[in-house]
């Protein structure tokens, strides 16, 4: 039997959901439950009736039914119907997807509607928007949803809204609107006791401490979420509390227990069945933590993992996202062109469905457009994200150090390490192993010493194989600068050995540019060939123009640069 609607249909038969030109998998209770409010379209569906319909002779808590109920509604919004499924307080649900296309937003803008649910269907309602790539049509309900509790008394909920539109608001770069009502939520909820209420506030003040580098702050209330979602059996609050404790300990230096808070809430997503919105998140915040410290073995697992978990989902969660990663996993592998339209389709959902976002992506821009050789064009781009909000000082120094400018990069990263700045503070080991570069390139030892012996004092900062192969760069340029041309050279070697043993080609051929430099120094010219010649041949496989063709050139020594693998 089929069941069409006006943007998606269900196939019995096949067991499909099929909408937007393509087939939407979903988990088997989930397209049960579906079938069967397809089947009962003409009413209202009792919870308990559900209950016993999709879950036969088995005992299971209504938080099933209600998981089971948001997951279907993001694969419906992903099928362009976000508000098919109606809640009817303490009554059930119905499928009303006709209905819903025509006139969604004005059902959700109704305040009798909104009023009436009880903190997990609110949450439900507003994700299920987000996820459509409406989070602003939300803001008008949530709104009315939190007068409608507060005038009713219902301090909870309406502290809950008031979390939500914090959220929302958090996402749009609207930081004193998300403190207004993040102030709004804990004054509710002031006199009340322990709750899951009061998880979600905490979870929101840690990400907002986080954001104004109180990095302490971040990690006691990261994980005070985490133990109020373990008490209050909300596996969402509970992993999502665990990335952002993790997040914080990583920037607080404190990396293995970081990295294992991140790994243990990337697998809680799949393990504990989280939501649309906290697996996304979850993933999300892992991945760009993995990229930050340049370790692209761990990304490229977990962008795979997320990859993955949306397809089984049959929907696809902060999609524009989690292709802005995969186009930066490409570009270190050297697969420019495949990066470039990763970039392109992300940049284009992100336009419609996170246009927070927009900064981020025009910095992954730039970065690509660096390994392409394009220095005018990542410019542009850097400049543009800094326009837009990103911190761009990093990258900017990065670029001037590729364009042979030592002494800018040198006096834009001292200046960014001593002010704590965000791009430098959340990349620690990659911005003192390029300081050490910048300076010992443009004559200052002194300097280029000092920041080698931060990395020796805490080793920690730079754990993963290429932050390993960045810093042995580093350690090469500092011995060329103090006349230890041999041993500069066999740092050289190493770092491009260890390049090409992760799978970084580009990184390896920049290497071996600056080998051949030294090597020319030492007046071992047929090798300086053979590594420019390699190094050639890579560029040319990967379609870095602007740099095969300052391989090409080996007479200007600024021509012979390395752009250090960030």
């Amino acid at each position: 039997m089929e069941h069409r609607f006006d943007t998606f249909e269900i196939d019995e038969l096949k067991r499909e959901l099929r909408g937007d030109k393509r087939v939407l998998q979903l988990q088997p209770r989930v397209f049960d439950l579906l079938v069967y409010l397809a089947r009962s379209r003409d009413r209202v569906v009792p919870k308990d009736e559900l209950l016993d319909a999709v879950w036969p002779g088995v005992i299971v808590a209504e938080g099933s039914l209600q998981r089971a109920v948001s997951l279907a509604r993001a694969a419906l919004a992903e099928a362009g119907a976000p508000d098919a499924i109606r809640t009817f307080p303490r009554k059930g649900y119905r499928l009303c997807a006709d209905e819903a296309c025509r006139d969604a937003k004005a059902a959700l803008e109704n305040q009798d509607d909104l009023s009436g649910l009880d903190a997990g269907e609110l949450q439900e309602r507003a994700h299920a928007v987000q996820f459509a790539g409406r989070s602003d049509d939300a803001i008008a309900p949530l709104e009315r949803a939190a007068g409608a509790f507060t005038v009713r008394g219902d301090r909870r909920l309406a502290a809950w809204a008031a979390i939500l539109l914090a959220q929302i608001r958090l996402e749009w770069r609207e930081p004193i609107l998300a403190n207004g009502w993040y102030h709004r939520a804990a004054r509710l909820l002031e006199k009340e006791p322990a709750c899951r209420e009061k998880g979600y506030l905490d979870l929101l003040g840690g990400r907002m401490a986080f954001l104004q580098n109180e990095l302490e702050t971040a990690l006691r209330l990261g994980e005070s979420a985490r133990k109020a979602g373990r008490r209050f059996h909300d596996p969402d609050l509970e992993s999502v509390g665990m990335l952002f404790a993790g997040e914080a300990s990583l920037h607080l230096g404190r990396i293995r227990e970081g990295l294992a808070a991140l790994d243990e809430a990337g697998a809680s997503v799949v393990a504990d069945d989280l939501s649309a919105w906290a697996g996304g998140l979850v993933y999300c915040g892992v991945i760009y933590s993995c990229m930050t410290r340049a370790d692209w073995h761990r990304a490229g697992q977990w962008t795979a993992q997320f990859t993955r978990w949306n397809l089984q989902k049959g929907f696809t969660a902060y999609p524009g996202l989690c292709r802005l990663h995969r186009a930066e996993v490409l570009a270190v592998r050297g697969d420019l062109r495949d990066a470039e339209r990763e970039l392109e389709a992300a940049l284009e959902m992100l336009a419609t469905r996170a246009p927070w976002a927009e900064s981020e992506a025009w910095r992954v821009s730039g970065d690509i457009l660096l390994a392409r050789g394009d220095f005018a064009g990542a410019r542009a781009a850097f400049l543009r994200a800094a326009e837009l909000g990103w911190d761009t000082e990093f990258e900017m120094a990065s670029l001037h150090l590729a364009e042979g400018d030592a002494r800018a990069a040198a006096r834009l990263l001292a200046r960014a390490i001593a002010d704590n700045a965000w791009s430098c503070r959340s990349k620690r080991g990659r911005a003192l192993a390029h300081y050490c570069i910048a300076a010992a390139e443009s004559g200052d030892v002194a300097e280029a010493r000092a920041a080698l012996d931060g990395i020796e004092r805490d080793p920690e900062v730079a754990s993963t194989p290429a932050l390993e192969a960045l810093v042995t760069c580093a350690r090469g340029e500092l011995a060329a600068a103090e006349g230890r041309g041999p041993e500069a050279i066999a740092h050289l070697r190493s770092a491009v050995r260890a390049w090409l043993a992760i799978e970084a080609p580009l990184a390896a051929a920049q290497n071996r540019c600056r080998l051949a430099h030294f090597l020319t120094a030492e007046n071992d010219h047929e090798s300086a060939r053979i590594e420019r010649a390699a190094a050639a041949l890579a560029f040319q496989q990967a379609g870095a123009d602007g740099w095969l063709a300052r391989c090409e050139s080996p007479d200007a020594k600024a021509r012979s640069r390395n752009v250090r693998r960030r």
